[in-house]
């Protein structure tokens, strides 16, 4: 009896000693005992566990971390302020709709150098101020964005690459958010920027997506520098859309074998300046958008460089057209033959779709040649550039140059004429 007593009591002892240890051993329990701006690191290991930060600490991974989880609730939720996460592998398991890997909402939040592997959501940011996501990778499976904000402004996300995934940076009714050097393929849009004003996109790469770009609702936002390239797998594929866009610059990007290059509709009074436009199957497409500025931009390559219809009172000059015809009779780099982009195909095939198949027919040309419409629809460059952008101070000296010479051949040629009219005497 006495035996069996003693039995009994280290079976309990044990028991308790080991679901002691394992308590000790979880993510969250060493979360939770770490005090307030603490550092909890990580040992390489596989933790099968879902996680809550909501104070201000850093959970960083030394070695391979990875943290799993294929339940409905997110893999980490951030909560609060001042919570910091480097250094580990995400994976989210479920295939639950709309579950994300990392969900986060509050303020001064860091998210740095994380690998995210995940069949739905990356990192949703709901509600969330002055937080950054940098130096990281999301990976998806198409089936929900790969970093989603919404109602959450004065973000930071940088250096991130993000592939397969539905969109790969979605911004709704957020502003203030700055995207910079990204790079985004294999998605349905890129960047997808939604009722969000003043919105900084720079230095990303999106490329072999549906759409490079889409900028809708949106007022003072800015899309520079930013390479938008073979988004070509879709018959509605463009570089860049910007629709119902107001105050917007688009400046310096590169927009390159694209089905469309730039498409803009409903936007007016924006920016459209020094982008290299190449290769696209339409170089540019207006429609109903008014009073934009377009100037420096190249156009190269494109099957189509532009078309418009009822778009009015755009301001298009100083452009190069590879296809525009030029004579510079001024010396300023400027083509004096203005080049004009007549929507008469356009205005054709939006009333009967299957004409397109008709594009660059020798009939067509041949209508469009005899039925010109409207001066006032047509898209008309009034002083295209002679050269591409970067030659024009050279062209400038050149002309100068061949001007000065001539000029020097005619007064060598009337002084040796008089002298032999003198001689002749």
């Amino acid at each position: 009896m006495k035996i069996t007593r003693v039995f009994f009591l280290f079976c309990i002892i044990f028991l308790s000693c080991s679901f002691h240890t394992y308590a000790q051993d979880t993510l969250q329990s060493q979360i939770d005992a770490a005090p307030e701006y603490g550092i909890v690191k990580i040992p390489s290991g596989n933790y099968d566990e879902a996680i809550v930060l909501s104070k201000p600490i850093t959970l960083e991974g030394t070695g391979e971390v990875i943290v799993r989880s294929c339940r409905k609730e997110p893999v980490i939720t951030v909560k609060g302020q001042s919570v910091t996460l480097k250094h580990i592998k995400v994976e989210q398991c479920s295939s639950r709709a709309n579950t994300e890997a990392i969900h986060v909402t509050g303020k001064n939040h860091r998210l740095k150098n994380l690998q995210i592997y995940t069949k739905q959501f990356g990192i949703k940011l709901n509600r969330a101020s002055d937080t950054v996501v940098e130096g990281s990778l999301i990976k998806g499976n198409s089936k929900g964005n790969g970093i989603d904000l919404w109602e959450s402004n004065n973000n930071m996300i940088q250096g991130v690459e993000i592939d397969k995934v539905r969109d790969g940076i979605y911004i709704e009714n957020s502003h203030f958010n700055r995207i910079t050097r990204n790079a985004i393929g294999n998605s349905r849009y890129g960047i997808h920027i939604m009722f969000s004003n003043q919105i900084t996109v720079q230095n990303n790469k999106s490329h072999n997506n549906i759409t490079g770009a889409m900028v809708m609702g949106t007022k003072e936002t800015k899309i520079e520098r930013n390479e938008l390239t073979f988004n070509n797998r879709n018959v509605n594929a463009q570089g860049l859309l910007l629709y119902d866009a107001e105050n917007t610059e688009t400046i310096g990007n590169r927009i390159s074998n694209n089905r469309v290059g730039m498409y803009v509709e409903n936007a007016n009074n924006n920016q459209i300046s020094d982008n290299e436009v190449t290769e696209n199957f339409i170089g540019m497409q207006f429609k109903n958008a008014n009073e934009n500025h377009v100037s420096d931009n190249v156009f190269v390559g494109n099957v189509n460089e532009s078309q418009a219809i009822n778009s009015n009172e755009n301001e298009i000059i100083h452009n190069y057209w590879d296809a525009s015809l030029k004579l510079d009779t001024k010396g300023n780099g400027m083509s004096s033959i203005p080049h004009r982009a007549d929507p008469f195909f356009l205005t054709l095939t939006n009333e009967v779709p299957e004409y397109q198949l008709f594009f660059q027919a020798p009939g067509m040309i041949v209508l469009q040649t005899l039925l010109k419409s409207p001066e006032s629809r047509v898209l008309t460059d009034y002083e295209p550039m002679m050269t591409t952008r970067g030659k024009k101070e050279e062209n400038n000296f050149s002309f100068k140059m061949q001007i000065g010479m001539i000029i020097v051949s005619m007064l060598a040629i009337s002084i040796t004429l008089f002298k032999i009219g003198r001689k002749r005497r």
